[in-house]
């Protein structure tokens, strides 16, 4: 399946359509992702090789029907293969609306699936600061 990445964000109460910097939240992303997997200690990186990260824009409406929240902003599949996914529209319209870095939240998201990777619950993830 090819991933889409869209160039604008709807927002859910308006339903006014949001254009981002795609280009942007990308190169601010990509660093982010890149130095908080390099300061991980080395069996979970070594365990994380396995697990592609994929920046996106929004969910898409696959997964939405799927039960993916349009809001959601990161999430980690298993099946059919286990891959980590960050929807960056999402996590910036999120950092804008609560006054949190935008790198900061990418670098917390990427945390909290990592979490799941390791067969972390909500409940546990939350316990350690990733919620």
């Amino acid at each position: 399946m090819v991933s889409t990445q869209y160039l604008f964000a709807i927002e859910v109460s308006t339903g006014k359509v949001l254009f981002m910097d795609w280009p942007k939240l990308l190169a601010l992303a990509e660093p982010v992702v890149a130095r908080t997997i390099a300061e991980l200690p080395l069996e979970l990186r070594t365990h994380l090789q396995e697990v592609p990260i994929i920046l996106e824009s929004v969910p898409s409406p696959e997964d939405e029907a799927t039960g993916v929240e349009s809001d959601t902003l990161g999430y980690f599949e298993s099946d059919p293969v286990a891959r980590i996914r960050l929807w960056l529209e999402n996590i910036h319209a999120f950092s804008e609306e609560e006054g949190l870095s935008f790198t900061d939240e990418v670098r917390t998201t990427l945390l909290h699936e990592i979490g799941h990777v390791l067969g972390w619950d909500e409940d546990e993830v939350e316990e350690r600061g990733l919620g």
